[in-house]
């Protein structure tokens, strides 16, 4: 049973009056690329939005008369609940595990234009000097990469801009490795990206940081983390020294067991108002149900 399905259920248990409004054929085994457009009785919203929050899902603000609801689901993927509340409840049928309109016919949103602008407008002033920061980090082939990307794709749908922000320096096309200036440069544009995302209130995805920035010089390197947003979210890409080996074989600069471990010891000492750790020695996969509802939780509680 995926979480939709078992919301369903709870709602039946505790007798909500609700129907699937429009988009229904799909539901409940995939969301065919959408949301998920629910109606509820108005009277029935206080134990139903008490079930939803017992689910995990949570709330994106500012949408109103519409609510929007946010879980991800490792079947569904993530899953947005788009409720609108009535008075006047239509007749409703039993289709599968939830209830239709008796009509089969779709049940409008008639949100009026200006009140899409007003909650857009409302919305992007809420979140100015908010954009959230989520970062990666770990030793070369820990799976930084993969694990960032995979959440980037995941927040798809998520009502804010999203931007991938990588703070490392690619190898110079002869194979060298790339001058202290261009790493520098490339480091300032990228934390110069994250404060342009913060101040916009855009989702800044970042594949490293600036915790190795100066971490041997330690003024500088105290300038460097002040100057720069600290990271709402710093994921952790926990793996074992043999595969972190095995994914850099061939390649320059393999790490050693010690630097590997002196790495690890850096990173959960780094500064962040939540860290969490996931192992990266398994697909990618298996970590996405926790690095985006991690994220859910984290920007939305």
């Amino acid at each position: 049973m995926n979480n939709l399905e078992s919301l369903f259920s709870q709602f039946k248990k505790q007798s909500i009056e609700f129907c699937i409004r429009g988009r229904y054929k799909h539901l409940p085994k995939t969301l065919d690329g959408g949301d998920v457009d629910l109606l509820i009785n108005k009277r029935h919203w206080k134990k139903a939005r008490q079930i939803i929050k017992k689910s995990g899902f949570k709330f994106f603000p500012d949408t109103e008369p519409n609510l929007f609801f946010y879980l991800f689901d490792s079947n569904l993927k993530l899953i947005q609940l788009d409720i609108l509340l009535t008075n006047r409840f239509p007749p409703i049928k039993k289709h599968k595990s939830f209830f239709i309109p008796s009509s089969g016919k779709t049940i409008p949103n008639r949100k009026k234009l200006s009140k899409k602008v007003q909650t857009s407008l409302i919305r992007r002033i809420n979140w100015l000097f908010r954009g959230p920061v989520i970062v990666f980090e770990g030793p070369d082939g820990s799976g930084k990469t993969t694990n960032s990307l995979a959440l980037l794709k995941a927040l798809d749908k998520f009502p804010l801009k999203k931007e991938f922000v990588h703070f490392a320096t690619p190898f110079n096309k002869d194979g060298s490795k790339p001058s202290k200036l261009k790493r520098l440069r490339t480091r300032l544009i990228s934390i110069l990206t994250v404060w342009k995302n913060k101040i916009m209130g855009r989702i800044s995805v970042t594949d490293r940081y600036i915790f190795l920035t100066f971490r041997h010089t330690p003024f500088l390197k105290r300038i460097v983390r002040t100057l720069t947003p600290k990271p709402d979210l710093l994921f952790i890409t926990l793996s074992s020294t043999s595969e972190i080996r095995k994914r850099k074989k061939g390649q320059r600069d393999l790490l050693s067991a010690n630097q590997i471990k002196e790495l690890y010891q850096l990173y959960k000492k780094a500064p962040a108002k939540l860290k969490v750790e996931i192992n990266t020695n398994g697909p990618v996969s298996q970590n996405l149900e926790t690095t985006v509802n991690t994220f859910l939780k984290a920007i939305l509680n």
